[in-house]
């Protein structure tokens, strides 16, 4: 009995090891194992040659997740783990999906003949409905006279206001006046005040940022940064970049005079970039090729430095003006 429970947790112990170093494999993989890039451009003068055409190829760990864009006019999209498709646009054709939308608009109008002709009886002549429908207009035109006129009778003119009434209202009226203008300078006094706080304020936060820029925190954070961004495009440039551009004016001179400005860059671009020029045609054709590869672990490195650095925690709490 002991034996097989010993056995039952040493099979246990290795399932667990097996899980755990299959983990850390795939940690691994994800950190380490680049992601790999390609990407073309082309473009071709001639009958039926789309503007542009683009190639994107992205692939991880040997192909076994790759993921494929094509533009050429139409646009084409997929992604791919090992054979099995995740996603591709467009989508194929569901002919199951189209018969059975079909089937359902056929069965939308399944009304008999008979129901129909019912329908028809049940409703009553037109011309009765006009005569019901004008002679309910004529009675509740009526109604709508009558009640007028009886409201009409009941309103009494209204009496005009002896200079009595007005003398006593001059009183009131001018102490309104005097309120308002009243609330009015208050209304202007609080709103320059307030104006004045609010400079204040700006003034005082700017002149508290500009201390915290000019301190030591902000200047060895800002270093760290760029170090760790340049670094970070050190990595992100691509192996291999490559231009081959022809270009043709309709003046052979302007041909020449493009050809002559590249020659002056030919020193900086010219292990890139390769222009030729055709003297016969104007025309613009072009072939772009870039290639590279991408790693986790770069910018998982550079956001665990950048997190645990005390310069750029002290500068955090300084901009959120929390106390250090």
């Amino acid at each position: 009995m002991l034996h097989i429970l010993l056995l039952i947790l040493k099979i246990i112990g290795i399932l667990l090891l097996c899980l755990l170093g299959l983990l850390v494999l795939g940690t691994v993989c994800v950190l380490f194992v680049p992601v790999r890039y390609r990407i073309e451009a082309e473009r071709r003068e001639g009958e039926g040659e789309p503007p542009v055409a683009v190639r994107v190829k992205v692939t991880w760990l040997l192909h076994f997740i790759n993921l494929a864009l094509r533009f050429d006019g139409s646009l084409f999209l997929r992604a791919r783990i090992m054979v099995f498709t995740l996603f591709r646009l467009p989508k194929k054709e569901n002919r199951k999906k189209n018969s059975v939308k079909e089937q359902s608009g056929k069965g939308e109008n399944t009304q008999t003949p008979q129901e129909k002709e019912t329908q028809q009886e049940s409703a009553p002549p037109s011309g009765k409905r006009d005569e019901t429908a004008y002679a309910q207009a004529e009675e509740s035109e009526e109604v709508r006279l009558t009640e007028s006129v009886e409201e009409e009778a009941e309103e009494e003119p209204p009496k005009s206001p002896s200079i009595w009434d007005k003398l006593q209202a001059i009183p009131g009226i001018l102490r309104g006046i005097f309120l308002k203008i009243k609330s009015l300078i208050e209304n202007i006094q609080y709103t320059i005040q307030k104006f004045c706080d609010k400079i204040k304020s700006v003034s005082d936060t700017i002149e508290y940022y500009r201390k915290v820029i000019e301190g030591e925190a902000f200047r060895r954070s800002f270093a760290l940064c760029k170090n760790e961004l340049l670094r970070i495009g050190k990595a992100l440039k691509p192996q291999k970049f490559q231009v081959q551009l022809l270009i043709g004016m309709d003046d052979p001179a302007a041909t020449g005079e493009i050809l002559a400005v590249w020659g002056m860059l030919y020193p900086v671009i010219g292990g890139y970039v390769d222009v030729a020029g055709d003297f016969e045609r104007k025309r613009l054709e072009g072939h772009l090729l870039l290639k590279g590869k991408i790693r986790f672990f770069t910018f998982l490195r550079v956001a665990v430095k950048i997190y645990f650095n005390k310069d750029i925690r002290k500068l955090y709490k300084l901009l959120k003006k929390e106390a250090v």
